[in-house]
């Protein structure tokens, strides 16, 4: 897919590989990229929960690639049990949970008051 650059005008291939190396946004070609300082498109986000009995807490990540955000949204919905049943905990499926650089951006607690407030 060709694009033209916001920046310079240059006519460039949206699909090269050194446009998936630099990134940027997609009406950047990657030479502006590299020229602008690199990156600045929007950080990759990603919500995920963690149950405690029938409440949950929400955690929202940062991550610094879009294939560490892929890698752990699969890490997660692996060993989460997510579309599994009550057999997520069970045989020797649970993936490794190391090397993903992320940071936590917020995190909610669960609050299962029972009525009392």
């Amino acid at each position: 897919m060709r694009k033209i650059c916001k920046h310079c005008g240059d006519d460039f291939d949206l699909n090269s590989i050194h446009k998936k190396e630099v990134g940027g946004f997609i009406n950047e070609c990657p030479d502006c990229v590299e020229e602008l300082g690199g990156d600045n498109s929007p950080p990759k986000y990603l919500g995920v929960t963690a149950g405690d009995g029938k409440m949950s807490g929400v955690s929202i990540l940062r991550f610094q690639t879009e294939r560490d955000k892929e890698a752990y949204a699969k890490m997660w919905r692996n060993n989460s049990g997510y579309n599994k049943g009550k057999e997520c905990q069970l045989g020797g499926h649970l993936s490794t949970t190391s090397g993903f650089r992320f940071e936590i951006v917020q995190t909610t607690e669960p609050v299962n008051h029972k009525g009392k407030l």
